[in-house]
C-alpha cells in the first residue's frame, strides 16, 4: 500500500506546473500592471512610458523561476496570453487583439530566460537583461503587426514605433532589475 502512495506522490512531483501560488502571483502583478498602464495613460498621455503589463508578466515569470526551458516556455505562453486577455479591455487596448501574439511572444522569451540556471552571489542580469529582450520581443511583433494591418510602409514604422519599443524596453529593464530584489525577499523566493 505504501508503494503505491509513494509512486503517487512521485508522479505528481514530476508532473509539476504553475501552482495556485504562482497564478495569484501573476495574477496580483498583471492587475497591478493594468492599474499602472492606466494611471500612467492618463497622465502621460502621448508621451512615451515603460509598458507596466509587460514588466509586470516579466517579474511573474522571474519570481515563479521554472526549472527547464521548457517549462519556462509554457509558463510563459500561458501567463502571455492571460496578459493578453487582460489587454483586452478597451482603456488599456488601442489596437484589439493584437496583444495575444506579442505577449504570447514577450512571455516565452522571458519564461525560458527565468529557467536559466543562476549561481548564488554572482551578479544577475537575467532580470534585467531578460526583462529588456522580452519587452523588445513583444513591442517589436506588436508594431510590426500594427504596420502590416495599417500598410505602413516598414521604414515609416520604423521610425515611428522603434524608439517607443526602445525606449520601453530600457524602462521595463530597469524598473524590473530594481524591483526584483526586494520582491524577491519579501515573498521569499531565492
Amino acid at each position: 500500500m505504501t508503494d503505491i502512495a509513494m509512486k503517487r506522490e512521485m508522479n505528481v512531483k514530476e508532473k509539476g506546473g504553475l501552482r495556485t501560488s504562482d497564478l495569484v502571483l501573476a495574477a496580483v502583478l498583471i492587475a497591478a500592471g493594468a492599474v499602472l498602464k492606466l494611471v500612467v495613460g492618463m497622465v502621460f498621455q502621448g508621451g512615451v512610458k515603460p509598458n507596466f503589463m509587460i514588466a509586470a508578466y516579466c517579474l511573474a515569470l522571474l519570481l515563479i523561476r521554472p526549472n527547464t526551458y521548457r517549462q519556462g516556455a509554457a509558463y510563459g505562453a500561458v501567463i502571455g496570453l492571460i496578459t493578453g486577455a487582460v489587454s483586452q479591455i478597451p482603456l488599456l487596448c488601442g489596437t484589439p487583439f493584437v496583444n495575444f501574439a506579442s505577449e504570447l511572444a514577450g512571455g516565452i522569451v522571458i519564461g525560458m530566460l527565468a529557467a536559466v540556471p543562476q549561481k548564488a552571489g554572482k551578479l544577475n542580469l537575467i532580470p534585467t537583461v531578460g526583462t529588456f529582450v522580452a519587452t523588445f520581443i513583444s513591442g517589436g511583433l506588436f508594431s510590426l503587426i500594427v504596420v502590416i494591418m495599417r500598410s505602413m510602409d516598414a521604414m515609416a514604422g520604423l521610425v515611428q514605433y522603434g524608439p517607443i519599443v526602445i525606449f520601453a524596453a530600457l524602462c521595463n529593464a530597469v524598473l524590473v532589475g530594481v524591483l526584483i530584489i526586494p520582491l524577491r525577499r519579501a515573498l521569499r523566493r531565492s
